[in-house]
């Protein structure tokens, strides 16, 4: 529940992080575009900024020239001409300042007078900003010509001051021919100051068409802003609700899980015998159906806990050690002192009401952290009223325990005397308990010899029989010659002799073996196949011969390892019959290590239960019907396996392949010493 919790909690921070991101989406969009909009208006002003600097050039271009004409026809003293040359040269420099700020950017400042009374006159400042790569044609091609201007100017100086000279000598024939030159250059410079003023004017026309071009471009560049900003606006408006309805939706199906799940945990705490309350350390909150059903008196939780703050209201005092009291433990609260001591058996007794009997409880109190400054309290209370009674039932046999004990000792005392007498009574009747199983499994085998043996001759005597039948037949109707004759007794002859080898390979099983003697494990196995072979063809079981043609030397009794042979042949072969209809099959393999023979026996039923592995040697233990089985056979497998023989017997389960299949089962393991 905390985790859908959680979830809902960081859904609605994902819910608000996404509006935030549409909200700052849009807010970056418009200053964006709000960007690229005014870097067109500064475009905009910036050429204005320029034009207005050009217009100050030609009106200073104007002025230089006016300036130019007055000393070189009215100026007729040399401090007249130095006044008109400072004023040329400040609009000169002024002029050269103005091309440095359109070659390089900066600020425009001048100085304009005005005719107001207390205001006599105000700066006008225009912001010029150079744009990187931006060439100004102005300085390229009005700086030279004010360069050349400065020389018109120091020549004009020149000439007017060889007049003055001139003019205090009396040489009146070089004064008239200098002022002859004097106008000659004089009409020379309206040509340079027309040319002048044409090329600004013609910059100044230039950079108004391009303005011109600029705001139509601006105008252009806005209405598209405009129109992708309202594109991009509603887009990024449209993903935001589509996000947030998907969001939505996720946390509306998150509070919807958390209802079920609310609904499923107060099932789950319903469903619990123990009493669970739910407390903040003041009151209780909630609690478990168990708590109503132990105060009858109250229809819900609520009723109760309108009347009942605590659940310690009922704590009943017994005078007993470990039961808790509504009370102060030195300091602490009941349930802060079960907090702190939780290792301590705690336990209430309580009452349902006034004429009902104690019931006891053994009490435990977990406290939980929700966050910095809230917690809750979970008490849970176990019924151990009955354990209670059988404690002090205890008691009172506790109480009577001497009484008890002497009785045992005499009693004791008389069973140490006849002890001697019982322990041999015991193992005579271990003795007798063993021959007993002895005598049933050779019975068993027995009767397991009589079915093999019934198998075995089954073929042979119908062989017989048919022969005689057929004798017979042809003799009455007097078809019979020598030769069939002959041929039938030949027939009847060779089955007799099986008849008679069997009898001996069965008579060689139950001859009893007086000493252990040296023999080969190859031929025992080869004999117990002969046994077997009938039944097993009989039920359709495969034997898988796994075995190298070798020397399996052991020490023992062969007739017993016979005996073994068959018992978990005959084993696997109920196994097999029971529980598979179709493709049984019997495993062999015998192969040596240094100091072992190993022989795997190994089916395809389906193996052993994990449950019956550890029993299935136990003397009586079966699987089979009480009408099938004994349970001793595999019992006297491990008892002549590991006593008689000096091996050992198990069983696992296995797999193997055939014919590209797996198959899988029971695989006993024989371990005998070689020697």
């Amino acid at each position: 529940m905390k985790i859908n919790s959680s979830k809902t909690l960081s859904q609605l921070i994902l819910l608000v992080m996404v509006f935030t991101i549409g909200l700052l989406s849009l807010i970056f969009l418009h200053l964006f575009f709000q960007k690229l909009v005014n870097g067109l208006s500064q475009k905009s002003e910036n050429l204005k900024s320029k034009i207005y600097i050009g217009r100050y050039i030609v009106t200073d271009l104007y002025k230089i020239r006016s300036d130019f004409y007055e000393l070189a026809t009215t100026a007729t003293n040399e401090r007249g001409r130095e006044l008109i040359k400072k004023r040329i040269s400040k609009r000169t420099d002024e002029i050269k300042q103005s091309l440095h700020i359109l070659k390089n950017g900066g600020t425009f400042q001048r100085v304009i007078r005005l005719n107001i009374a207390g205001q006599s006159f105000t700066t006008e400042t225009i912001t010029y900003k150079k744009y990187e790569n931006s060439i100004s044609l102005e300085s390229i091609d009005l700086l030279p010509k004010l360069i050349k201007f400065e020389k018109m100017i120091e020549d004009m100086i020149t000439l007017l001051k060889k007049q003055d000279i001139y003019k205090e000598q009396n040489n009146i024939n070089k004064y008239l021919d200098l002022n002859n030159e004097i106008k000659s250059y004089y009409k020379r410079t309206p040509s340079f100051f027309i040319r002048i003023t044409e090329n600004a004017n013609r910059l100044l026309y230039e950079g108004s068409k391009e303005l011109e071009s600029l705001q139509k471009e601006l105008k252009k560049q806005e209405d598209y802003y405009v129109k992708l900003e309202i594109i991009l606006v509603l887009t990024i408006f449209t993903l935001v609700f589509i996000i947030a309805f998907a969001i939505a939706l996720q946390i509306n199906k998150n509070t919807k899980n958390l209802e079920r799940q609310s609904k499923s945990n107060r099932g789950v705490l319903d469903a619990q015998k123990n009493i669970v309350i739910v407390s903040n350390g003041e009151k209780m909150i909630d609690a478990n159906k168990s708590l109503v059903d132990f105060f009858k008196n109250y229809n819900s939780f609520n009723e109760f806990k309108s009347k009942h703050l605590c659940i310690c209201d009922f704590f009943q005092d017994i005078n007993k050690e470990n039961y808790l009291l509504n009370k102060d433990y030195d300091g602490l609260k009941w349930f802060e002192y079960i907090i702190n001591n939780p290792k301590l058996p705690h336990k209430v007794a309580m009452r349902r009401d006034v004429a009902s009997s104690i019931s006891h409880f053994s009490i435990s109190a977990v406290k939980k952290i929700l966050d910095e400054n809230t917690f809750i309290i979970i008490v849970v209370l176990t019924d151990i009223t009955e354990e209670v009674k059988n404690q002090e039932v205890l008691k009172l046999l506790n109480e009577n325990l001497e009484d008890l004990v002497t009785q045992k000792t005499k009693e004791l005392q008389e069973l140490n005397e006849n002890l001697e007498e019982k322990i041999k009574k015991e193992v005579e009747d271990n003795r007798k308990k063993d021959k007993t199983l002895i005598q049933q499994s050779r019975y068993a085998a027995l009767g397991e010899m009589i079915g093999n043996i019934a198998h075995q001759w089954r073929q042979p005597l119908s062989a017989i029989s048919s022969t005689v039948t057929s004798m017979q037949l042809q003799r009455e109707l007097n078809l019979a010659t020598n030769d069939d004759i002959d041929k039938s007794y030949s027939s009847i002859l060779r089955n007799i002799s099986f008849l008679n080898q069997t009898i001996e390979d069965f008579r060689g099983f139950f001859r009893q073996d007086k000493k252990a003697i040296e023999f080969n494990i190859l031929e025992i196995y080869r004999n117990s196949m002969t046994i077997i072979n009938a039944t097993y063809k009989n039920n359709a079981i495969l034997i898988i011969d796994d075995v190298k043609e070798s020397e399996y030397r052991a020490l023992g009794f062969p007739n017993e390892l016979t005996q073994v042979f068959l018992n978990i042949l005959n084993n696997a072969k109920d196994i097999l019959i029971e529980k598979k209809e179709t493709q049984r099959l019997v495993k062999i393999h015998i192969s040596q290590t240094l100091n072992h023979n190993i022989i795997e026996i190994t089916d395809n039923g389906g193996g052993v239960e994990k449950e019956i592995k550890d029993k299935i040697f136990d003397p009586y233990f079966t699987t089979k019907h009480k009408s099938q089985g004994t349970g001793i056979g595999l019992y006297m497998c491990k008892e002549i396996i590991e006593k008689n023989l000096k091996g050992s017997l198990s069983i696992e389960n296995r797999s193997f392949d055939y014919q590209n299949e797996k198959q899988y089962g029971a695989c006993f393991i024989i371990k005998l010493p070689k020697y």
